[in-house]
């Protein structure tokens, strides 16, 4: 037995890849699993050696098998958004899991593809493949950039101080290019049993180099962090209230029950003396905003708004927002997931929809075509919302800030955006209660401290459950409380703290020179295969004339 199993091992080695994935995002909240993000670095090596002379079909077979056991172990709290349906886990896990393997298989088939042919580029083909399917996969209607290997570093302060500079794409960049030159030096070493050869190895020479690009990061995260200035004042106080209001209860029936827990709670919070209140994505389901623009409020609308003229703050908080169309001769009613603005008298000064909607959960476009798609995703309590179509900036105290609503806060363009409008803080409220899980919440948040650094801006999280946080420009954790507590957490934001960044006012500059890199190997490849091709066929003719 002990046999077979070491058989197994060294046959099926690659699997290794999947164990290190989960160790290296946020999953259980276990000590022993803190260190994990390390497991980020050398993750994909056991893949990248057991696919190096494979062909190129086994190279995506044995990616793909890889993918889909690392991508369930990580990401098997989707899941539950289905969980209360007897069939629903296995309905979206059968979806997402192959989903996100194939993207996985795309990347290393591609990369190994041209890695072979251009062996030297290889160690920078890897890399650029990898954000370049990234990006691809943060656009379109399945856009899903959530599983990007340099979030598993969030905590890691001093190296992804460099997100500055280059955005996640970069610390993604220089891990897989770590990854690969570890790869490459397991293959040499293999190949030659001789220690000493291993060491004057070119392989050896580029472990060096990139070992010494990280180190040159962190030294440069240090410096940065060393030399930041700390808080001295507050422009801006704000509290976030948690309130762990059930994603699963019917909201009608309970809605004025969550608000009294949500007004009990803030009253409390009022003792820190806030600027700004910040309510969760989903505390107000109601539609505050149309309702209030058409004069015609409900009791709950009627006591939220009084509410918050009692307190005199303003509030931010999640709605149901509407937009009417004419569809032909009849008038139409849209619903978008929206975020309000109340002033401190009670007035609804504005609100924002959503513009990156999730797919299936929140908005399905092509239900004509797929209706029974739609039915799925209503029986797991999907929703029909539209994408509203523009970012926009609110002010508080004359500090403008941009709202985030959900997993907007992992789409870094949307972010760098509200920089460049002017925004001094980003305000993400969120509801991830329905995760049943700490993988959930803090794979969710990891993203959160990336947004800070790439644009230099303060970073307010409200979560229904958590993780809710206040974040300064440098990625720093000034105010937190424990996921799924009741209560809140204040905070105060110094805007002097804030800074320019090279990405925000250049973007991502390490994709588009991994564009036009890949751009010209694969029309070299293409154009050199066809040329190749049509010479073995004249040789062919040649041949068979004589």
């Amino acid at each position: 037995m002990d046999n077979k199993v070491v058989s197994f091992c060294k046959k099926n080695y690659y699997l290794l890849t999947a164990l290190l994935m989960f160790l290296a995002y946020p999953n259980y909240d276990l000590v022993l699993l803190k260190a994990g993000a390390a497991a980020a670095w050398i993750a994909f090596v056991p893949l990248f050696v057991f696919v190096k002379d494979k062909k190129p079909v086994d190279v995506y077979l044995y990616t793909f098998v890889a993918g889909l056991a690392g991508n369930y172990l990580c990401y098997y709290w989707i899941g539950q958004f289905g969980g209360h349906v007897s069939y629903g886990p296995a309905v979206i896990l059968l979806f997402l899991i192959p989903y996100r393997s194939m993207f996985l298989g795309i990347k290393v088939l591609l990369a190994e593809t041209l890695s072979r042919r251009y062996g030297k580029l290889g160690i920078v083909i890897y890399p650029s493949v990898w954000i370049l399917v990234d990006w691809i996969e943060s656009v379109g209607f399945l856009a899903f950039p959530w599983s990007y290997l340099g979030y598993s570093q969030y905590a890691f302060s001093p190296f992804i101080q460099v997100a500055s500079l280059t955005g996640i794409l970069g610390v993604t960049f220089i891990m897989i290019l770590a990854n690969r030159a570890l790869a490459d030096l397991w293959i040499r070493k293999k190949s030659s049993p001789l220690l000493k050869a291993v060491l004057r190895s070119r392989e050896m020479k580029v472990v060096s180099v990139v070992t010494a690009l990280v180190f040159a990061c962190i030294v440069y995260g240090g410096i940065v962090l060393l030399t930041a200035k700390e808080p001295q004042k507050s422009d801006l106080r704000v509290s976030t209230i948690q309130s762990c209001i059930s994603p699963w209860e019917n909201w009608g029936s309970n809605r004025f029950r969550y608000l009294a827990e949500l007004e009990r709670i803030t009253t409390e919070s009022l003792a820190d003396n806030p600027d700004l209140i910040v309510w969760s994505e989903s505390a107000t389901l109601e539609g505050i905003s149309y309702d209030y623009d058409s004069g015609s409020l409900n009791d709950f609308e009627k006591e939220l708004l009084g509410f918050v003229r009692t307190i005199d703050r303003p509030l931010v908080t999640g709605e149901i927002g509407y937009i009417d169309d004419l569809e032909g001769f009849m008038p139409q009613r849209y619903p978008l997931n929206s975020a309000v603005y109340i002033n401190r008298y009670g007035e609804v000064i504005g609100n924002y929809a959503k513009i990156h909607l999730v797919p299936f959960g929140e908005w399905f476009p092509y239900e004509k075509w797929f209706p029974f798609v739609k039915e799925i995703t209503h029986e797991f309590g999907g929703s029909d919302f539209i994408p509203g179509d523009m970012p926009l900036l609110f002010q508080e105290n004359g500090h403008p800030f941009g709202i985030l609503i959900c997993y907007e806060g992992i789409f870094y363009r949307l972010c760098r955006e509200y920089k460049n409008l002017g925004a001094r803080f980003f305000i993400n409220i969120t509801n991830d209660g329905w995760t049943d899980s700490y993988s959930g919440h803090m794979q969710h948040f990891s993203a959160s401290i990336f947004r800070s650094i790439e644009n230099g801006v303060w970073y307010v999280r409200a979560g229904n459950t958590g993780f809710s946080t206040i974040i300064d420009p440098y990625g720093r954790i000034r105010s937190s409380m424990p996921i799924l507590l009741k209560g809140h957490v204040t905070g105060d934001m110094d805007f002097s703290l804030n800074r320019k960044t090279f990405y925000s006012r250049w973007g991502d500059l390490i994709l588009y020179a991994a564009q036009v890199m890949l751009a010209v190997l694969v029309l070299h490849y293409l154009f050199g295969t066809g040329k190749l091709w049509i010479r073995h066929r004249n040789e062919d003719r040649r041949a068979g004339r004589s």
